[in-house]
């Protein structure tokens, strides 16, 4: 559990000033956890997988393809694995625009998957993050996350 969480915190560091999380409809399965301090949502399944939500202020004013790039960057840089090339396109139920990338990594001698899906709006970066065992992160729980990410509402 301990390297789950360092799965998750170690490549975005670049974001730092938490605030609070636009809502979030936890995935079916799945139970709520203390945000702590890095984080502004949390939640995880029986299994491990993770889902967590993180706001920063934009105070570099970057668009949604700076703050993709950027991150991109630092996970490929911290040894993640893109799973495609480019980032996908991800709309919410309201109508907000992110980018998801997808990464695979090696956690404990056993495969993970990493995903981080990127918003930008008037003065904020949101960030959601979904991580897991890839025996776990299965397709039915991929569909469950998908239909949480698609539930946000960034106000």
């Amino acid at each position: 559990m301990k390297r789950l969480r360092l799965l998750l915190a170690a490549p975005l560091f670049l974001l730092a000033a938490c605030t609070h999380a636009p809502p979030l409809e936890a995935p079916e399965g799945f139970a709520e956890l203390e945000a702590g301090d890095t984080y502004d949502y949390r939640a995880t399944s029986a299994s491990g997988v993770v889902i967590a939500v993180r706001s920063e202020d934009n105070e570099m004013n970057g668009n949604l393809e700076f703050w993709t790039a950027a991150l991109d960057y630092r996970l490929r840089k911290s040894g993640y694995a893109a799973v495609e090339e480019k980032p996908e396109k991800f709309m919410t139920d309201r109508g907000e625009v992110g980018r998801r990338l997808r990464y695979e990594a090696s956690r404990g001698g056993r495969p993970h998957e990493y995903w981080v899906t990127v918003f930008v709006t008037d003065g904020k970066v949101v960030v959601v993050e979904a991580a897991g065992d890839k025996n776990f992160f299965d397709g039915d729980t991929k569909k469950r996350i998908d239909r949480a990410v698609k539930s946000l509402d960034l106000g």
